[in-house]
């Protein structure tokens, strides 16, 4: 039975296929890994593959994934090591940020935090909760200043990995 699915260095020409749908009804998924897809993905399909995914500890999103599904995600697997976050183009209302932060916390095991794409330098704050715990993070998409990178290194004591 598959265990992990990482497509993250691979070159996959997607032909819009619902791949995601595919799965089983009961899956051992540990690893789902489809940052290198360009393409939009089927959200509902992926939400009930991580909902029926019971040890999934690695996921890491694609940038058609928004900021709001990203939180369903996370709400649905609070018990992740590994997170690539997806995309922060959207627009974050307070409602969000407040929402995105909490789910944040719940991720008491979170270890790895990779992904923002688009990602704006004022949403740092909504990843504060779990930074404490982190031993990598992966900012390379997103345009920060010294002076975040300052508080990054101030939130992460555990930090081993950080570009």
């Amino acid at each position: 039975e598959l265990t992990d699915l990482e497509l993250s260095e691979d070159h996959i020409d997607d032909n819009g296929a619902d791949w995601l749908s595919c799965f089983p009804e009961t899956t051992s998924l540990v690893s789902l890994s489809f940052e290198c897809l360009n393409s939009d993905i089927n959200f509902d399909a992926l939400e009930r593959l991580v909902s029926r995914s019971p040890s999934l500890k690695k996921l890491r999103l694609n940038n058609s994934v928004s900021i709001s599904q990203l939180l369903k995600l996370m709400t649905k697997a609070p018990h992740l090591t590994h997170l690539g976050a997806g995309s922060f183009r959207d627009e974050v209302t307070p409602e969000l940020a407040l929402q995105l932060s909490a789910a944040f916390r719940r991720c008491k095991e979170l270890k790895c935090l990779s992904g923002f794409y688009d990602f704006m330098p004022e949403y740092l704050q909504l990843i504060w909760p779990v930074c404490a715990n982190l031993t990598s993070l992966n900012l390379s998409y997103a345009p920060i200043a010294s002076d975040e990178l300052e508080e990054i290194i101030c939130f992460c004591h555990q930090l081993e990995r950080l570009w």
